[in-house]
Formats: structure tokens, sequence, C-alpha cells
């Protein structure tokens, strides 16, 4: 015999609402909600955000910040930087230099005027050349002169200088030396030994006293020209 299965009544399962569905059914009514405002969703959800700031940080220690303040790109005005007065350095112009040289050895203003002292001796008042005169003789030659008549003149001293060089040593020139006289007459002197056929130089010189240090010098004051001895 065969055996009778005996089946079991499934009970219908009565479903609650599941969380999906629920959340979707919540999203469906916001959406509707929204639709049914007259205003748009973004102008909306700014008035949301203004209305929460004053109550955003209530309670707070900060207290409540600010709103920010938006300005208009053209209400906004630039302010200047100020003007910086920098000095200015003044560089002074260049001007001509103008140099005034007076002309060498020529005198400026008035001249001196100077007056000479008078001739002792028909024109020896001062530093002179004076041109000894010559005359030559067999072996000798006389020289004169105008005499000097200042005062520190002490007297004179004639030298007979060879023009004919020798070999070795030059032998000493002939000399003689005067005095001075009282006048202004000539002065004349003459030296012997002199060769002949041979040209000298006859040298003039004045033995003069210092008056500041009491020493007397010679000082040459003229010579001849080569003069041949017969």
């Amino acid at each position: 015999m065969g055996r009778t299965r005996r089946g079991t009544a499934r009970r219908p399962v009565r479903r609650g609402p599941s969380a999906g569905g629920v959340a979707g059914r919540a999203l469906v009514a916001t959406a509707v909600g929204l639709v049914v405002l007259s205003a748009p969703a973004t102008e909306i959800a700014a008035q949301v955000t203004a209305s929460w700031a004053p109550f955003r940080d209530a309670g707070t220690a900060d207290g409540p910040r600010p709103a920010p303040v938006v300005r208009s790109p053209g209400a906004a005005t630039g302010v200047p930087d100020r003007a910086v007065d920098t000095p200015v350095l003044a560089v002074p112009a260049p001007r001509r230099l103008e140099v005034e040289l007076p002309t060498p050895m020529v005198p400026r203003g008035q001249p001196l005027e100077t007056t000479p002292p008078p001739a002792q001796c028909g024109g020896y008042g001062g530093v002179r050349q004076v041109p000894p005169g010559v005359v030559p003789g067999p072996g000798s030659a006389t020289v004169s002169w105008q005499a000097d008549g200042r005062d520190d003149v002490q007297g004179y001293r004639v030298t007979a200088v060879s023009q004919q060089l020798v070999s070795g040593p030059q032998p000493a020139p002939p000399e003689v030396t005067v005095g001075q006289r009282g006048d202004c007459g000539a002065v004349t002197a003459t030296l012997g030994g002199l060769s002949g056929g041979v040209p000298y130089v006859f040298w003039l010189e004045e033995l003069v006293l210092d008056a500041d240090t009491g020493v007397t010098e010679y000082e040459q004051v003229g010579w001849s020209s080569p003069v041949v001895i017969p």
C-alpha cells in the first residue's frame, strides 16, 4: 500500500514595510513637497541657510558670527598710493674756469723807476764786463783797462792763458797783479815770458773786498780776444 503524503498547508506570510520602501516613499514625498513650493529650490535653500545662521553659533564662547558682506565689484573704490616726496640731488652745472696768466718777464701795473748809481769812472757803476786792450811785443804784452772806482775794489790781476795745448800737464800761465789807483785813469800791466808765435787770451780779474765778511777774492770781469805774440 502506498503512503499517502500528508501535505502541510502554507500560511501566507505578511511582510512589513522595508527600510528601502519607507525611505523611497519619504524621498518622493519630499520631492513632491518641494515641487509644490512656488520658489525655486536654490532660493529656498538660501533662505533656509540664512534663517539658520543666527542659531548656528548659539551657546559658543565666540558668539554668533557676523554675516559676510558681499561687495559689488563696481562699488569698490581704489585708494591710490601716497606720493613719496623724493629729494632730488642738485648737480652743479660745470662752468668754464678762466685763469689769467701773466706774460713771463713782463712788468704789470706801474713800472718801477730806478736810478742807477752814478758812474765813478765813466761807466763802471756796477757789475760789468771790461774788455782789456792788449799790445803785443817780443815775448811780452802790455794790457790796459780803465780803473773801477768802486770802494770795494782793492786791485787787479791779469793772466795770459795760452791757446796752444802741449802733451802732459799744462804749465802755469803767466800772471801779474797791480793795485788800485786813486783816480779814474787807466791801469796798465805788462806780462813777459810769453812764447812767440803762440796765441794768448788775457783774463782780467778784480780783487774785491766783501764788506760783510771782510774777505777779499778775485772776480773775473773781462777777457780779450786771442792775441798772437811775435
